[in-house]
């Protein structure tokens, strides 16, 4: 067989009993009636927070079953917020002049899971008025940017918060939005180019230096949208969300190759107010932010997209792996999706390279109880079959298995450790199985 002909075929076939069952969203009940919560943050599948304009932040231990209100300060708008751990979290405030806010505080701190909260207003650099995106990289470092109607700044700590350093990013946007760090180095802001939005295109900026200098890889081709939300399914492949006020058509934008370039890609020619954007993987995502209709959803790409039914008002979608998220909007929604497993029977030798997604996943710190996860493949014949594990900027952390292995269904298992057997940091990682010509990646989550 040539290597034109023989092609990896992905299977992700969700099984349950004699019927497949498909990826589901539940619109969560019990959580506060309000008009909109902007933000969404898990540290653990049960352990999670979420933030409204109205200046209150919530907390679940149940996995959104039951919320806790941690904090009211009517003055803030919390569009932002994210946790290094279970005790230590930042909620970013749009500040003044913003949607009604008069609270000049820019970021709240908490010590103790939220219990309290402190306002921080010390920055190393020109004090951001307002922060509306924040992405925590890793277990020290935090970026954030502001705001919606500029101006446009950048902060960021690599040490946990005990410091910030800000810089005033008008050279390169009138306004940032969201913010997305592959890296500490490396990583995408994303706003708007002109405070009257009418006027403004989207600007998508990229850095290699950890913020210090930046440059434009994207501006949109048409004026009255901005740039809104980043959602990154794999360390090439990522899509921003663009807003609009009125007109259309309206498109959403798209990379290939970790945020180098950018094509415009169409979403609706009819009018759909777009804010909040988040994708499972390559091709399976969810797009939303109309108070009126629900959101939508893509199985290609962004190719096409139909009514996914669910999630009024969204504005921020998070994954804690492939078989959990939340989302927010209206009110919260939850994702879930069983394990993947790779449908094969016994006495039957599969039709093609087969890769599951591994599970768990999220997969727990190694040393916890349940900690690692396992890998299932299956081999359509005889093949040597090399499996790594690497981090998210494509540094090789372990090897799991290289050797010759027969038809038929395989498992490995990992246990969160590189290769002298050092627990690894919670963080974004990837495996990739090699059957011969054969290669296959997935995304995997490592939690506190």
């Amino acid at each position: 067989m040539t290597h034109h002909v023989r092609r990896l075929i992905l299977s992700f076939a969700l099984v349950f009993g004699n019927g497949v069952l498909a990826q589901t969203w539940q619109t969560l009940s019990n959580v506060p009636v309000l008009t909109r919560y902007n933000d969404v943050y898990f540290v653990t599948a049960k352990l999670g927070w979420i933030v409204n304009g109205s200046g209150q932040i919530y907390r679940t231990v149940d996995g959104g079953a039951s919320w806790q209100k941690q904090f009211d300060e009517s003055r803030a708008h919390f569009r932002s917020i994210g946790f290094l751990d279970a005790q230590h979290g930042w909620a970013g405030n749009v500040g003044p002049g913003e949607f009604g806010a008069t609270d000049s505080t820019t970021l709240y701190h908490t010590q103790d899971g939220g219990q309290t909260w402190q306002p921080r207003n010390s920055f190393i650099g020109p004090k951001p008025r307002g922060l509306c995106g924040m992405h925590v990289v890793n277990d020290s470092v935090i970026c954030a940017v502001g705001r919606v109607r500029g101006p446009a700044f950048f902060a960021r700590t690599i040490d946990r918060g005990a410091t910030w350093r800000a810089q005033d990013m008008s050279a390169y946007a009138a306004g940032l939005i969201d913010v997305y760090f592959f890296h500490p180095d490396t990583g995408i802001a994303v706003g708007l180019t002109n405070v009257t939005h009418n006027n403004s295109s989207g600007v998508i900026l990229y850095t290699t230096t950890g913020g210090q200098t930046w440059e434009k890889r994207f501006t949109t081709t048409r004026v009255g949208e901005w740039c809104w939300k980043i959602s990154f399914p794999s360390h090439h492949v990522g899509y921003a969300s663009l807003q609009r006020n009125s007109a259309t058509p309206i498109y959403i934008l798209k990379t290939t190759d970790g945020g180098k370039t950018w094509q415009e890609k169409l979403f609706s020619s009819s009018y759909y107010f777009v804010q909040g954007l988040g994708f499972v993987d390559e091709r399976n995502g969810w797009i939303g932010g109309n108070s009126s209709f629900p959101s939508y959803q893509t199985k290609d790409g962004g190719a096409t997209w139909q009514s996914a039914g669910f999630g009024a008002s969204m504005n921020r979608v998070r994954f804690l792996g492939d078989t959990l998220g939340y989302a927010v909007g209206r009110t919260v929604y939850k994702y879930t999706r069983p394990a993947t497993q790779v449908a094969a029977h016994a006495h039957e030798t599969p039709g093609a390279f087969e890769l599951a997604q591994n599970y768990p996943n999220p997969i727990s710190a190694r040393g916890l109880a349940n900690a690692g996860t396992t890998i299932h493949f299956n081999l359509r014949q005889r093949s040597t079959v090399t499996i790594k594990v690497f981090d998210v900027i494509g540094r090789e952390i372990t090897q799991l298995l290289h050797e010759a292995r027969e038809a038929g269904e395989h498992v490995a298992r990992w246990d969160a450790a590189d290769r002298e057997g050092n627990a690894v940091r919670p963080g974004i990682y990837f495996y990739s199985v090699r059957a011969d010509d054969f290669t296959a990646t997935r995304k995997m989550i490592v939690m506190e």
